[in-house]
């Protein structure tokens, strides 16, 4: 302690003399910077606002073509059971394209399940506690979440249209890929994983089950798919007859 104190003298004797024994460097920019590394901050600041001005003009691209995607498989009229405002039901319509088109799956099936499970309620509880369109359990969209990358908070976060679809499709899709078959996901997709490897497990069980729930949404996605055709069947008659015309 004795000899800090004294170097604390003796620098302080230097001090007072006018003679430094460390350098001190006056700070050049607004935070101590040198003027070249405040030009390139500005530069990179400069930079991430372009960019961030592309990404959000390519996502109204993106956006544009999900929805004429969605008014020609008939999703954007479909949407409109929701009940929502109607720039929210485009916001739906063009979600359920994207996620569809993200998981490799049919917008279409997607939309069954909607139907089948909640038919476009957006508000809609089950008595086990499945939430929104595509009935999520919270547990599940918590884990399904975290997995995509994002914190789902509340449950009832659950009741947000596009945060439903983005979660309900990719477990629909997850679904698939490890049970190997549509209908096989779907008892899956109501039954729960576990309880669906037991009912699968017994002939007797599975052929009651898949006469159930996974039946009425397959039939409803191949009468979709059967008032797609006819919807594009039409269009094309119409543009030959206006070019005959």
């Amino acid at each position: 302690m004795r000899g800090w104190t004294v170097a604390m003298t003796t620098a302080a004797m230097l001090m007072g003399t006018g003679a430094l024994a460390f350098p001190v460097q006056v700070p050049e920019g607004p935070q101590g910077e040198a003027p070249e590394v405040t030009e390139l901050r500005a530069r990179l600041s400069e930079r991430e606002a372009e960019l961030k001005a592309a990404l959000a003009k390519l996502q109204v691209y993106e956006d544009e073509a999900d929805l004429a995607e969605a008014d020609r498989l008939g999703v954007t009229e479909l949407v409109k059971a929701s009940g929502l405002p109607e720039r929210q039901q485009r916001r739906l319509a063009v979600a359920i394209v994207r996620e569809a088109r993200r998981n490799n799956i049919d917008p279409l099936l997607v939309v069954a399940v909607i139907r089948c499970e909640s038919s476009f309620n957006n508000y809609a509880v089950s008595h086990v506690g499945a939430m929104g369109l595509m009935q999520v359990m919270p547990d599940t969209g918590k884990y399904l979440a975290d997995k995509a990358g994002f914190r789902l908070g509340r449950s009832s976060n659950l009741f947000d249209a596009e945060t439903n679809v983005e979660l309900g499709t990719a477990y629909l899709a997850d679904l698939i890929q490890r049970f190997g078959t549509v209908e096989r996901a779907l008892v899956a997709y109501n039954a729960g994983p576990g309880l669906a490897r037991r009912i699968l497990a017994r002939p007797e069980s599975r052929k009651k089950f898949m006469a159930g729930y996974p039946t009425k949404v397959v039939k409803e996605f191949r009468k979709l798919k059967a008032r797609q055709e006819r919807q594009l069947t039409l269009r094309a008659q119409q543009a030959t007859d206006d070019r005959r015309g």
